[in-house]
């Protein structure tokens, strides 16, 4: 019988972004980011 295995740690989806670190997004990234946004599936904090 195999071992189980530990599942492995996923890092939380990012769903809150600051107007700061928008800025340093590579534009496809931005994008995607702001598209988000707009359909409010992110959110902006200040």
């Amino acid at each position: 019988m195999a071992p189980k295995r530990k599942e492995r740690y996923r890092k939380p989806k990012k769903i809150c972004w600051h107007l700061y670190s928008l800025q340093t997004l590579n534009p496809e990234k931005f994008i995607r980011v702001i598209d988000k946004i707009l359909r409010r599936e992110f959110m902006v904090i200040k």
